[in-house]
């Protein structure tokens, strides 16, 4: 029997990889779920075997695990919903050129008023005309009813997903052994690379996973003492925001610096509240996020920098925000399975941060 052409196993490897990407796209409220499950399965993974050999039941501990993390997500949840409904209430009732002044008045959601009073602001702080038109069309084109209302559907949907993951987690967990004997027992001629490759995947994902944890809260902790002793409003609300963007490789810690410096900007106009604020953040993360975190990390994750770049990008548009988040441990996943082919071992190479070292 001839081979395929190449041209043609080109043309089936696109070809899946679109359709693939389409039912990820179409199916996302079912997979994402799903997903998240089983990377926090994987994080959680060791702490189960670390309490049983001190004889606590892995049921015990699973159920305790399950337990901490819905209720630490839903107080996250609360807290981000709380802090933006706040935000929209105590929008300016009317127009006013002092944007400082107008936002710890309470009054009536007036939109309008508030887009106005934030270009009138920034034009006499010598804010760039081309700048400032910008940032007026853009707010301009945002309907208040609309946001509010996604608001509130958010908070609906992150409910459900919340509870969708913490059901599969605990079937996950419960039949963790058994679905990987099953795996396993597909590849019966390859048992020991599959086996590898189950255990590399596992333990890449979970040390990554926690090193961003505790990089994130780090972070979050030190933006959230520097807001909080500067006085700017929201600080908790701010440093939640920051946690969790930065498990976005890249743009996360830089959208949180940028969202931090501009209600610096807004509820204490002038240079000095917001000088500091940015220059926290771009300390920080140049310390922790930069520095400190790939060097623990070390080539655990051997990714190129312009591939996360990319791969951020291509989940985003498959899964929106939850996308960025999941990138770089799905990808990282891709990359070992096609690694331990000799078909799709050249791909691994390109998605690598540099080429295999010799032995």
């Amino acid at each position: 029997m001839q081979p395929f052409p190449r041209s043609l196993t080109v043309c089936l490897v696109l070809l899946t990889a679109i359709l693939v990407g389409y039912v990820l796209h179409v199916g996302a409220s079912i997979i994402q779920p799903l997903v998240i499950a089983l990377l926090l399965a994987s994080m959680f993974q060791p702490v189960v075997r670390g309490l049983a050999r001190y004889r606590i039941p892995p049921p015990v501990t699973v159920i305790a695990i399950v337990s901490l993390f819905f209720v630490a997500a839903f107080q996250i949840g609360i807290v981000v919903k709380d802090g933006a409904l706040s935000f929209l209430d105590r929008l300016p009732a009317g127009s006013t050129t002092d944007v400082s002044g107008a936002f710890p008045k309470a009054g009536a959601m007036n939109w309008n008023g508030f887009v106005e009073g934030v270009h009138k602001w920034m034009l006499e702080h010598s804010i760039p005309e081309q700048l400032a038109e910008l940032v007026n069309n853009t707010m301009q084109s945002i309907d208040d009813d609309a946001l509010a209302g996604t608001l509130v559907t958010s908070a609906a949907d992150f409910t459900r997903s919340l509870l969708l993951v913490v059901l599969y987690m605990l079937f996950i967990f419960a039949e963790q052994a058994v679905f990987r004997r099953k795996i396993l027992s597909i590849f019966e001629a390859r048992r020991e690379d599959a086996r590898n490759v189950l255990d590399r995947i596992g333990r890449d994902i979970q040390r990554y996973l926690g090193v961003k944890t505790i990089t994130s809260l780090a972070t979050a902790l030190l933006c959230y003492a520097v807001l909080f002793s500067l006085g700017i409003p929201y600080a908790l609300l701010l440093g939640t925001m920051t946690f969790a963007l930065n498990y976005i490789p890249t743009f996360g810690s830089f959208i949180g610096g940028m969202i931090a410096t501009a209600v610096a900007l807004i509820y204490q106009p002038g240079i000095s509240p917001a000088l500091p604020v940015f220059l926290t953040y771009v300390s920080v993360n140049a310390v922790l996020g930069s520095y400190l975190e790939p060097k623990i990390l070390g080539r655990e994750l051997n990714l190129s920098p312009l591939v996360v770049i990319i791969s951020v990008v291509v989940w985003a548009g498959l899964w929106g925000a939850v996308g960025t988040f999941l990138a770089v441990p799905l990808t990282a996943a891709m990359q070992i399975i096609l690694a331990n082919n000799e078909t799709t071992r050249p791909i691994a190479v390109m998605l690598g941060s540099g080429p295999p070292r010799e032995k």
